[in-house]
């Protein structure tokens, strides 16, 4: 229970013989029971006074009858909450008070007890166990915070890390192109490859790096939806996927406008980053170069459904509904998005406030949507 040798409880009752049988018992308790050294009880009438008690050490529990001269139901617990809300409280009541008692547990009472069914035994194992319980309760709150804060250490070491291993890339990047650019005539065909291979891996590791980041800002609450600059967005995607691009010889066709959609920039960047990735690895077929048609159409419910198709393979119905769950495989040979990138979307857009989805025939290609609000909301 407690390292104390005292338990000490606050009674708020203000029926003398109620107050009576209560000391009673406890008293008969702290006799029979050697755990319990002593039990101190300090009784109080109205709720006034237990709001006035101001100790250094605050009581182990309180035992408040919800009916007072002067505050009844939930509004005298709110008000002794807010007067002492690091002490468990212990609700005494009538067969007649089950729904206010109901609704006081769920907003922070531990226990209840029915003042005709007081016994010795009842009272001490509630008051040990509401003691306990709170106790863990504690320990368990004052354990979420530090996890809090080591999560908040260890995702600012993160970005700390991941950008400087990001500069060390740039530069590694920047030499192998500068070589490429001004020593290329120079080079041996061996020596040439070697210099492709390590600008490839540097971009490549760099996305990876940068998809880190992005799973790290996903647990951010300073998240603004904006209106998105799709254009802008792609360009970016596009500088990601630059050697991939030039690796498959695909042809990407783009709409000639975009319309308003509503988002979070970097995480529209990666939905668009994992379907054209998924286009570029899997959306071709017979060893043809894929063709990736970029579009969108304008819903009647206020949003905007965009979509990457492909001239690939397609899609069994079966495995259509198992892409966008976590650490999912599909039973083709060609493993769409290896289980978890289109999970990440699936989270992103419902975030978003849209849906996701895809389309597709068996040897006909497939088309992966997603849909956005079009507008911001209005305020009020």
């Amino acid at each position: 229970m407690s390292n104390k040798s005292q338990i000490d409880v606050l009674l708020i009752e203000d029926n003398p013989h109620d107050v009576q049988i209560v000391q009673r018992l406890l008293h008969r308790t702290a006799v029979s029971n050697s755990m319990l050294a002593n039990i101190h009880v300090t009784a109080v009438p109205r709720l006034q006074d237990a709001l006035n008690q101001r100790r250094q050490d605050p009581y182990d529990v309180i035992l408040l009858n919800l009916y007072l001269p002067d505050a009844t139901g939930l509004d005298a617990f709110s008000k002794l909450k807010q007067s002492h809300p690091k002490t468990p409280v212990i609700l005494l009541s009538d067969q007649t008070e089950h729904q206010t008692i109901m609704e006081a547990v769920q907003i922070g009472a531990q226990d209840y007890l029915s003042k005709s069914d007081l016994s010795t035994n009842l009272l001490l194992r509630t008051i040990h166990y509401t003691i306990e319980r709170h106790r863990l309760m504690l320990e368990l709150h004052h354990r979420a915070e530090n996890l809090q804060d080591q999560n908040l250490a260890l995702n600012d070491f993160a970005h700390t890390v991941a950008h400087q291993i990001q500069g060390l890339l740039s530069q590694m990047v920047g030499y192998a192109s500068l070589v490429d650019s001004h020593y290329q005539e120079e080079l041996s065909i061996p020596a040439k490859q070697a210099v492709d291979q390590i600008m490839q891996s540097g971009y490549k590791m760099n996305n990876v790096i940068t998809e880190l980041l992005f799973l790290a800002s996903m647990r951010s609450e300073n998240i603004q939806a904006n209106l998105l600059d799709n254009k802008r967005i792609l360009a970016e995607v596009f500088k990601r996927l630059r050697y991939q691009i030039r690796e498959t010889q695909a042809v990407i066709k783009l709409p000639e406008s975009w319309p308003t959609a509503v988002g979070y920039a970097p995480w529209i960047e990666e939905v668009w980053l994992n379907y054209l990735s998924n286009g570029l690895k899997y959306g071709s077929k017979d060893g043809e170069p894929p063709v990736l048609q970029i579009g969108y159409a304008p819903e009647e419910n206020g949003m905007v459904r965009f979509w990457v198709a492909d001239n690939g393979p397609g899609i069994s119905k079966i495995d259509q509904k198992r892409l966008f769950k976590a650490h999912t495989r599909v039973t083709s040979k060609k493993i769409r998005g290896e289980g978890l990138g289109l999970s990440i979307v699936s989270r992103i857009v419902k975030t978003s406030g849209g849906k996701v989805g895809v389309e597709s025939t068996e040897g006909s290609g497939s088309c992966f949507w997603f849909t956005l609000p079009e507008n911001l909301p209005v305020q009020d």
